[in-house]
């Protein structure tokens, strides 16, 4: 059984994800390489993790850098519900059939 002191030292550590969340919502985001090096995990896991976000109805942005790699941020809940009125509003370029 842990001890108290075990409790509340694992408590005061944050997860992992609360790790990466905190890199993507920082100002410039972060790249694959940057998650991989605070989390110690392989790219293909954090690109997984990014998908899991994704699906968990998170907006995460893709950007190029200046390098070329690709930078990701995570959008504050009011960004993401002005994208997702966006994306709901019928498209004024298509054309409508009548009936």
């Amino acid at each position: 059984m842990k001890s108290i002191k075990e409790i509340r030292q694992n408590l005061a550590q944050p997860s992992k994800a609360t790790i990466v969340e905190r890199l993507l919502k920082s100002r410039n985001g972060a790249c694959i390489s940057d998650i991989g090096e605070a989390t110690g995990w392989q790219p293909h896991s954090c690109r997984a993790f990014l998908t899991g976000m994704r699906k968990k109805g998170r907006l995460i942005v893709r950007e190029q850098g200046k390098d070329g790699s690709s930078r990701y941020r995570l959008c504050s809940p009011q960004s993401q519900a002005v994208v997702e009125e966006q994306s709901a509003a019928p498209d004024a370029s298509s054309p409508v059939e009548n009936s």
